[in-house]
């Protein structure tokens, strides 16, 4: 039995590192090729009942904002433009997967642990964990990390480890269902996940939203399918395919986060949508903005096309996909929560700098900024927010240095 636990988790895991043909859904709309780029136009989905707050268009500054961290990250000229960038070498770090900065400290998750730093010098503090399977070691090797208040809780293989920020082992959570790929969370006397269901066919639903007890059983269905991830490529050696299958380069965002006993629910699937519930899963609110809708141009495609042609996957696998995209990007590809503010990353670019919308939890838009310097993952964009943070009026996030052979630390 644990065998085959192992083996199913094996088969998720690969849909992190690659991506493939679309899974099957139950989808209903229109394709159609516009000058030698195939389109794909979705319907619609149905948006909540009576109580969604539609909030218009207001994307100026306010000016009785008086909260001078806020006029700084978010201001109406180029405030970033400016401003100047800290790079601090990471000798410590082997293959980081995850950057989170929380109160002053800056999480990686990396292959065998999680190591962290001060964000003030960049200063290595610790490493959290190690591979194994005693208390507070990792089996396969940390996935991800959530910081609720003086917890830490690190993904592992069908677990979640505890520590308290000092890096101390507090206990663990055995995940109730066998296939997750999202984080599952405490949420005031209750825990949520966003399992993925196993269809009749064999075929994997998308995660859908459940509460469960504090004895980890099910106590509530809330929230239905968010975006489904691409299917994992065939196993090198497999026959080639036959013919052309379609490949979809642009695809809906989707995630979850908890804040202050508050579940916090995105899915560009229904617009600039985030959804409000309490830890019973009773929906409190859902935040909508109308946003102006970037299109997807023939010059992002020809990009991939050419990756594609200089990746050594290129004769087994790219050569036998036809790239399709949809008419126009997401609202909406990453969001974070931070010191009692929520920050989504949108399509929007200008200056190679993508949009940052700042909000309050209501909702109220307070400002936003082209200032995200990094070059989202359409594809798989539940990623993006692997690779970035944000505290207070720092953007923070790491890159590898090719010539010094080193990752570094980014602050600006």
């Amino acid at each position: 039995m644990k065998l085959y636990k192992i083996l199913v988790l094996t088969i998720i895991l690969s849909i992190i590192s690659f991506s493939c043909n679309q899974q099957k859904t139950k989808w209903q709309g229109t394709i159609k090729e516009v000058n030698g780029v195939t389109i794909v136009k979705n319907p619609i989905e149905p948006m909540y009942g009576e109580e969604i707050i539609e909030i218009e268009k207001d994307l100026s500054i306010k000016e009785d904002l008086s909260d001078e961290g806020l006029l700084n990250i978010f201001s109406s000229g180029s405030a970033y433009s400016g401003r100047t960038e800290r790079i601090i070498a990471l000798p410590e770090l082997e293959s980081p997967r995850q950057i989170v900065v929380e109160k002053g400290r800056v999480y990686f998750v990396d292959r065998r642990n999680v190591v962290v730093y001060n964000l003030s010098d960049g200063r290595f503090l610790m490493k959290i964990g190690k591979l194994g399977q005693g208390p507070g070691e990792f089996n396969m090797g940390p996935k991800r990390l959530s910081v609720l208040g003086d917890r830490l809780i690190v993904q592992d293989l069908l677990s979640f480890e505890c520590f308290n920020l000092e890096g101390i082992h507090t206990g663990g959570i055995k995940d109730p269902d066998l296939i997750a790929f999202y984080s599952f969370l405490p949420v005031g006397r209750n825990f949520v996940g966003f399992p993925m269901l196993r269809y009749e066919d064999g075929s994997l639903s998308g995660p859908s939203g459940r509460i469960y007890d504090s004895n980890l059983k099910l106590k509530r269905k809330f929230f239905g399918e968010l975006p489904a991830l691409p299917s994992a490529p065939p196993p090198p050696g497999r026959a080639k395919p036959r013919g052309r299958s379609d490949k979809l380069l642009i695809r809906d965002y989707g995630d979850y986060t908890v804040y202050e006993d508050r579940i916090y629910v995105a899915d560009s699937s229904r617009g600039f949508s985030i959804s409000v519930f309490d830890e019973n899963g009773i929906l409190l609110r859902e935040i909508k903005h109308s946003f102006d809708k970037v299109k997807v141009q023939k010059s992002f495609v020809d990009k991939v096309v050419k990756e594609w042609k200089a990746s050594r996957d290129w004769q087994t696998y790219y050569s036998h996909v036809n790239p399709v995209v949809p008419e126009y990007f997401p609202a909406l590809i990453d969001f974070k929560i931070d010191c009692g503010r929520i920050c989504a990353l949108t399509a929007a670019k200008k200056d190679d700098l993508y949009e940052i919308i700042l909000m309050d939890l209501e909702g109220k838009i307070l400002g936003r900024e082209f200032r995200f310097p990094l070059q989202p993952n359409f594809e798989m964009p539940f990623f993006n927010g692997f690779k970035y943070d944000i505290e207070g009026n720092k953007l923070v996030w790491f890159d590898y240095n090719d010539d010094k052979e080193t990752y570094e630390l980014h602050i600006r």
